[in-house]
Protein backbone atom coordinates (compact mmCIF):
# COMPACT_ATOMS: atom_id res chain seq x y z
CA UNK A 1 0.00 0.00 0.00
CA UNK A 2 1.35 3.36 -0.73
CA UNK A 3 0.41 6.23 0.10
CA UNK A 4 0.04 9.53 -2.71
CA UNK A 5 0.66 13.16 -0.68
CA UNK A 6 -0.93 15.94 -2.33
CA UNK A 7 -0.35 19.56 -1.21
CA UNK A 8 -3.09 21.44 -0.53
CA UNK A 9 -4.63 24.53 -1.65
CA UNK A 10 -3.42 26.56 0.99
CA UNK A 11 0.18 26.17 1.48
CA UNK A 12 0.36 29.40 3.11
CA UNK A 13 -0.89 28.90 6.68
CA UNK A 14 1.00 30.70 9.09
CA UNK A 15 -0.87 29.02 12.91
CA UNK A 16 1.86 31.51 14.74
CA UNK A 17 0.84 35.01 13.23
CA UNK A 18 2.07 37.96 15.10
CA UNK A 19 -0.44 40.57 15.36
CA UNK A 20 1.00 44.30 13.66
CA UNK A 21 1.18 46.76 16.99
CA UNK A 22 -0.56 49.47 16.22
CA UNK A 23 -0.22 53.10 17.77
CA UNK A 24 -3.87 52.74 18.99
CA UNK A 25 -2.57 49.56 21.10
CA UNK A 26 0.85 51.46 22.21
CA UNK A 27 -1.35 54.37 23.50
CA UNK A 28 -3.57 52.33 25.33
CA UNK A 29 -1.23 50.21 26.96
CA UNK A 30 0.94 53.32 27.75
CA UNK A 31 -2.55 54.88 29.50
CA UNK A 32 -2.66 52.00 31.68
CA UNK A 33 0.49 51.72 32.89
CA UNK A 34 0.12 55.25 33.25
CA UNK A 35 -3.06 55.65 35.34
CA UNK A 36 -1.44 52.23 37.23
CA UNK A 37 1.19 54.03 38.15
CA UNK A 38 -0.87 57.22 39.63
CA UNK A 39 -2.98 54.76 41.36
CA UNK A 40 0.06 53.72 43.18
CA UNK A 41 0.23 56.82 45.12
CA UNK A 42 -2.05 55.59 47.38
CA UNK A 43 0.42 53.62 49.22
CA UNK A 44 3.59 55.27 48.15
CA UNK A 45 2.77 58.90 49.63
CA UNK A 46 3.25 58.32 53.10
CA UNK A 47 6.57 57.17 52.94
CA UNK A 48 9.33 60.42 52.39
CA UNK A 49 13.04 59.92 52.62
CA UNK A 50 15.64 61.30 55.25
CA UNK A 51 18.51 63.77 54.53
CA UNK A 52 20.33 60.42 55.49
CA UNK A 53 18.74 58.53 53.04
CA UNK A 54 16.89 56.64 54.52
CA UNK A 55 12.83 55.96 53.94
CA UNK A 56 10.14 56.52 56.77
CA UNK A 57 6.41 56.26 57.34
CA UNK A 58 5.01 59.94 57.63
CA UNK A 59 1.74 59.45 59.12
CA UNK A 60 0.70 63.81 58.53
CA UNK A 61 1.05 62.79 54.47
CA UNK A 62 -1.32 59.63 54.76
CA UNK A 63 -4.65 60.67 52.55
CA UNK A 64 -8.11 60.89 54.69
CA UNK A 65 -11.43 58.83 53.40
CA UNK A 66 -12.75 61.79 51.94
CA UNK A 67 -8.88 62.60 50.35
CA UNK A 68 -8.89 59.53 48.69
CA UNK A 69 -12.57 59.36 47.32
CA UNK A 70 -11.64 62.93 45.79
CA UNK A 71 -8.18 61.32 44.06
CA UNK A 72 -9.83 58.14 43.33
CA UNK A 73 -12.95 60.25 41.47
CA UNK A 74 -9.60 62.55 39.73
CA UNK A 75 -8.10 59.45 38.40
CA UNK A 76 -11.23 57.99 37.10
CA UNK A 77 -12.57 60.77 35.33
CA UNK A 78 -8.79 61.34 33.63
CA UNK A 79 -8.47 58.39 32.80
CA UNK A 80 -11.89 57.68 30.91
CA UNK A 81 -11.00 60.93 29.16
CA UNK A 82 -7.70 59.93 28.06
CA UNK A 83 -8.77 56.38 26.48
CA UNK A 84 -12.24 58.32 25.24
CA UNK A 85 -9.90 60.46 23.50
CA UNK A 86 -7.58 58.18 22.30
CA UNK A 87 -9.80 55.36 21.04
CA UNK A 88 -12.24 58.18 19.39
CA UNK A 89 -9.16 59.69 17.63
CA UNK A 90 -8.88 56.46 15.52
CA UNK A 91 -12.24 56.57 14.10
CA UNK A 92 -11.20 58.76 11.15
CA UNK A 93 -10.79 62.16 10.00
CA UNK A 94 -14.47 63.64 11.86
CA UNK A 95 -12.70 61.56 15.09
CA UNK A 96 -9.81 63.83 14.85
CA UNK A 97 -11.64 66.83 14.43
CA UNK A 98 -13.36 66.23 17.61
CA UNK A 99 -10.10 65.34 19.99
CA UNK A 100 -8.21 68.32 18.69
CA UNK A 101 -11.73 70.85 19.32
CA UNK A 102 -11.92 68.67 22.70
CA UNK A 103 -7.93 69.44 23.21
CA UNK A 104 -7.91 73.32 22.39
CA UNK A 105 -10.97 73.67 24.57
CA UNK A 106 -9.10 71.76 27.40
CA UNK A 107 -6.41 74.05 26.89
CA UNK A 108 -8.70 77.26 27.23
CA UNK A 109 -10.18 76.73 29.79
CA UNK A 110 -7.05 75.39 31.95
CA UNK A 111 -5.87 79.26 30.95
CA UNK A 112 -8.82 80.46 32.08
CA UNK A 113 -8.83 78.72 35.00
CA UNK A 114 -5.38 79.72 36.10
CA UNK A 115 -6.20 82.88 35.40
CA UNK A 116 -9.03 82.90 37.65
CA UNK A 117 -7.01 80.93 40.73
CA UNK A 118 -4.41 83.59 40.08
CA UNK A 119 -6.84 86.81 40.64
CA UNK A 120 -8.39 84.80 43.77
CA UNK A 121 -5.12 84.55 45.08
CA UNK A 122 -3.98 87.70 44.88
CA UNK A 123 -6.88 89.55 45.95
Amino acid sequence: MRVNFKRSAQTDVNMKKKQRRTLQSTLNTIGILMFIGILIRWWTVPFAVSKDLRIYYHQDFQMTLNECKEFLAFVLCAASVYFSLVNVYFLGKTGRRLVYTVLVLFAVFSLYMMLTLLVAVTH
